[in-house]
């Protein structure tokens, strides 16, 4: 099963790719020379922000080969073509470098402000690949606008940010703050649908005034807005494509909103544009904003959790476990342990290394990750040293956990009998 699982990935993402490809190139105008949004882009990001840098190759000349393929069959001219693949290419691979050493330098920062980086290196890349097409265009004597690079940064940036929920935000979060059955969930994403094909599927009517457009748009914002704190990450990527796809070719064939009379020389699809990016860009800050209101009142429950296993004749020292950087978090200063230097139990190693043997054997499972636990702490007694090579009776109780940038926790709390204290602190 392992041995077919790459090769099986990688013919769902060409096939994927193409799929997507050949729509969005139905979303050209004629007065510029990219579409109004490339969903291939948020794809094949996704892919790289989630994989190996070992496996990009295959990834990224698949994807080039794709999208030459693809301007070919709609008549690009091949110069045109290989512009813009390259070019795409090389943003995508500058985008998940980034990317990925943010993730992995940074492993406190919260879900709010890891999308918020996300958004901005999309942002920011998506603007540096537009104004290299232009230049690149520019030299190859086609006649190019200023809407051209608006067009084309923006069309990277909403694929981009489209496919976001299905690798970012997942990546980010493991851990669903959806509760909603699926039936329910389905509901919203069919109301939301519903409600997009019927503002931008009927022909522009200029009579009609221009607040019930505005509340229309409005109304449709608020509701996918909504929609990102109720739907999984797969459902969500859906709908932002959908919403995509439906924005972008009612336009085009001058349908909607944005193809009213006061929209002239392109600037409707260039309003589209950035009326699904708003939506996008807010949909992913609340929907990380809330995960990390989640995640800090789970993690305070459980602190609370594991505070009730002490009683009033024991001290207890809340800690917290990074298993993926093996690093330990004192929520107390641990000096207070009998004035122990805090440097000498920053890691697992030094606290397993305090143990006897035996207990060095139960304890090391759940420091490295190998062992989780459910909703009920893991509690054992154990013999620690604390400031002398004295052995003292101790307890330690664990809870494990992922926090909101995906990587192990395990919450944990050190209890030490007074009477130990006494001792040892003579």
């Amino acid at each position: 099963m392992i041995k077919w699982a790459f090769p099986l990935k990688w013919l769902l993402f060409s096939l994927s790719y193409l799929s997507l490809a050949f729509i969005c190139l139905q979303t050209r105008d004629n007065g510029s020379l990219s579409s109004s949004i490339w969903l291939p882009a948020g794809l094949t990001l996704g892919v790289l922000c989630t994989t190996s840098v070992s496996r990009w190759p295959i990834w990224l000349v698949s994807a080039g080969i794709l999208h030459v393929f693809a301007s070919y069959l709609h008549d690009r001219p091949m110069d045109i073509a290989l512009i813009f693949a390259i070019n795409d290419l090389i943003i995508l691979c500058v985008n998940a470098m980034i990317w990925q050493s943010v993730i992995k330098g940074s492993a406190r920062v919260n879900n709010l402000t890891a999308m918020t980086i996300f958004i901005s290196i999309v942002l920011g890349t998506s603007a540096v690949g537009g104004m290299i097409n232009v230049y690149l265009l520019r030299l190859l004597s086609y006649p190019i606008v200023f809407s051209h690079f608006t067009s084309s940064s923006i069309s990277n940036a909403t694929g981009c940010l489209a496919m976001a929920p299905l690798f970012v935000v997942n990546q980010l979060s493991q851990l669903s703050v959806n509760k909603r059955t699926n039936g329910r969930s389905l509901l919203l994403m069919s109301s939301i649908l519903i409600l997009s094909v019927a503002i931008f599927l009927p022909e522009s009517d200029f009579d009609q005034s221009v607040p019930a457009i505005e509340f229309s748009l409005y109304l449709l914002f608020g509701m996918t807005l909504l929609s990102s704190l109720f739907i999984n990450e797969k459902k969500l990527s859906f709908l932002y494509v959908a919403l995509a796809l439906i924005i972008s070719i009612t336009t085009i064939y001058h349908r909607g909103p944005f193809s009213a009379d006061y929209y002239d020389n392109g600037s409707g699809i260039t309003a589209s544009q950035l009326y699904l990016l708003a939506i996008f860009i807010s949909g992913l800050l609340v929907r990380s904003g809330i995960t990390d209101i989640y995640f800090e009142k789970k993690q305070s429950d459980q602190q609370l959790l594991l505070a009730y296993s002490a009683t009033p004749t024991q001290s207890h020292y809340q800690f917290k476990i990074n298993v993926t950087l093996q690093k330990i978090i004192w929520s107390d200063p641990a000096s207070q342990l009998i004035n122990f230097p805090s440097d000498l139990l920053a890691t697992p190693a030094q606290l397993l290394g305090r143990m006897t043997p035996d207990d060095r054997m139960i304890f090391t499972p759940w420091f490295d990750g190998t062992n989780k636990t459910a909703a009920t702490p893991f509690s054992q007694s154990l013999s620690l040293v604390l400031t002398d090579s004295t052995f003292v009776d101790t307890h330690i109780a664990l809870l494990c956990d992922h926090d909101n940038t995906a990587n192990t926790y395990v919450n944990g709390v050190l209890i030490v009998y007074q009477n130990n204290l006494s001792q040892t602190g003579r």
